[in-house]
């Protein structure tokens, strides 16, 4: 049951011109046939069943719409779009589909299509879908005549900005100011003295989340509400801030208790909207209805509260303020000192799996009370854990989290419709991080060793000393030398000796070279001495060892 009883009126502006493009004739027929054109001040001028037709005829009588199927013969409805956009963007342009594929949603979007219907056609959408236009053509007409009526802004303007400016927070003004007696100020009237706020949250997948279908969004979903909620003894008034659109409805008492009536059908036709671009998921919050506009600020929180409630209601849902439960489980009931002390000696102790079995266990109490707590509450635990966590880490010195920051694992709660999702995200990551942060505490520690080892590699061939070798690294050498034998099992001189060997064994194959010059090309000053040292590694002197190539 729609609340309206808006009915169309005759335009009293000249005629706007209309192009139907589809492959299919009886369908031409069929749009044809669908609309009162003349009460929309609208005449078709011409049928195309290509899209090359149809660009030709965009050509030969500049319609100010063209309704188009997206697939058709020669040139496609896709590229007939992008070819107007090109040489016509002036034209209005309405794809029609029996395609509920996102990506055929997603590339007409980008080519200023205003709207984007399914078949079969309903003749209320495309009614809507052609008023949008008229009034988009209105506006750029008034644009072109007098740009100066820009800096003029309706009544209804004012009242959007508004509120929009409360729901941001508002300005330094509009914070000193008691609500009403702003809206006094701007000499704004309203029907009622009643007050309702409406909040649809709508959240995308991050790769759908682009700039021109999150407009699309929110034009789409505040053309449903109006449309819905149209009535004639309510306003309303209308705001998007991030990935919210609100709807702010004043009224008789009486009245907005029908809106009530109605918003299972605003839900469905947003799932109608999920089916065709996919990957959306929408959550509806209604306030309570109150008889003060210095209230509106308590409906924006019941509305943030309703939103917050996803996590355990579950993706889709209108969720009502008066329906929350009371609380009788706070977060401190979850994690109290006791799992505190456990989760912070888990991340010392580098056990991932322990922090893992941890939260999967407080996944499951929360659930267990998910009946008699509320969203809030499960959101605040989430906090708690991420911030404990984060905190935990530093002991590893480790601060590379790269896309796994603090804030960022914040902002990724607006994405969970369960708990059990929300917490196994957290112990899948929290097992991430800690792997990292253990690998780069055992990388720091093992630094100076490695440091060590390619200087000794670099320059065996050299008279070095452990003083130099220290010096390189940036330790003492006493230091280096205790941390070099605990973690290689040898001593530095052993070591360089041993790289020293390595290198002379590689050259004893070429017999060009005497010991004696081999001997002093990696770092022996006493050929005796480097027989010595190589016999004692190799078991064989280097005459031997080349004997034994040989």
């Amino acid at each position: 049951m729609c609340l309206s009883f808006y009915k169309h009126h005759t335009r009293k502006k000249k005629v706007r011109k209309v192009v139907i493009a589809d492959d299919e004739q009886h369908i031409c027929r069929l749009i044809d046939a669908l609309i009162e054109w003349k009460a929309f001040g609208l005449e078709v001028v011409g049928f195309a069943h290509d899209g090359n037709t149809a660009f030709q005829m965009c050509m030969d009588f500049s319609p100010d719409f063209l309704i188009t199927d997206i697939r058709m013969p020669g040139l496609g409805g896709l590229d007939l779009t992008k070819k107007l956009y090109d040489s016509f963007p002036e034209i209005k342009v309405i794809v029609i589909t029996g395609y509920s594929h996102f990506s055929y949603a997603h590339q007409a979007l980008r080519y200023n299509v205003i709207d984007y219907l399914l078949k079969p056609i309903q003749k209320e959408e495309l009614e809507h879908a052609l008023e949008k236009g008229l009034t988009l053509i209105d506006k750029e007409e008034v644009q072109m005549l007098d740009n100066k009526n820009l800096s003029f802004k309706s009544m209804q303007d004012i009242k959007d900005n508004l509120l929009s400016l409360i729901l941001r927070g508002g300005s330094q003004r509009v914070k000193a100011h008691n609500i009403g007696c702003l809206f006094q100020e701007f000499h704004l009237k309203f029907m009622g003295n009643a007050w309702q706020l409406l909040q649809i949250e709508f959240i995308l997948s991050s790769e759908e989340n682009t700039l021109s279908v999150h407009d699309f969004l929110e034009n789409k979903i505040k053309d449903i509400v109006v449309e819905e909620l149209k009535h004639d003894k309510i306003e309303m008034i209308t705001s998007s801030v991030d990935n919210s659109f609100f709807c702010l409805l004043n009224g008789d008492n009486d009245i907005l208790e029908l809106v009530d009536t109605v918003m299972n059908q605003v839900k469905n036709k947003l799932l109608v909207i999920n089916d065709i671009l996919q990957k959306i998921n929408f959550t509806i919050g209604i306030s309570n209805i109150c008889e003060d506009i210095n209230q509106i600020y308590d409906c924006v929180n019941e509305c943030q509260n309703c939103i917050n409630q996803k996590i355990v209601k579950g993706k889709n849902k209108i969720i009502r303020y008066d329906s929350i439960p009371i609380v009788e489980s706070e977060a401190s009931y979850f994690v109290d000192e006791n799992f505190r002390k456990r989760f912070l000696k888990n991340i010392a102790d580098g056990d991932g799996e322990a922090i893992s079995a941890e939260i999967n266990e407080l996944a499951t109490l929360l659930y267990r009370f998910s009946g008699k707590t509320d969203g809030n509450v499960v959101l605040e635990v989430y906090e708690m854990l991420v911030k404990m966590f984060f905190k935990g880490i530093q002991v590893f010195d480790f601060t590379d989290f790269k896309e796994f920051s603090q804030e960022n694992l914040l902002q990724q709660k607006v994405y969970f419709y369960n708990i059990s999702g929300a917490f196994a995200y957290l112990g899948d990551i929290f097992q991430l991080l800690l792997g990292r942060g253990k690998a780069e505490k055992e990388n720091q520690n093992t630094r100076p060793i490695r440091l060590a080892q390619l200087y000794m590699e670099e320059h065996y061939m050299d008279s070095i000393t452990l003083e130099e070798i220290a010096k390189h690294v940036g330790l003492n050498e006493t230091y280096l030398s205790t941390i070099f034998k605990k973690q290689m099992g040898r001593s530095l001189i052993d070591f360089l000796t041993y790289t020293r060997v390595q290198r002379a064994k590689e050259m004893l194959i070429n017999r060009g070279k005497s010991i004696n010059e081999i001997s002093e090309e990696v770092g022996f000053n006493d050929a005796k001495y480097f027989t010595k040292r190589f016999k004692k590694i190799m078991g064989v002197s280097p005459n031997e060892y080349r004997k034994l190539l040989s």
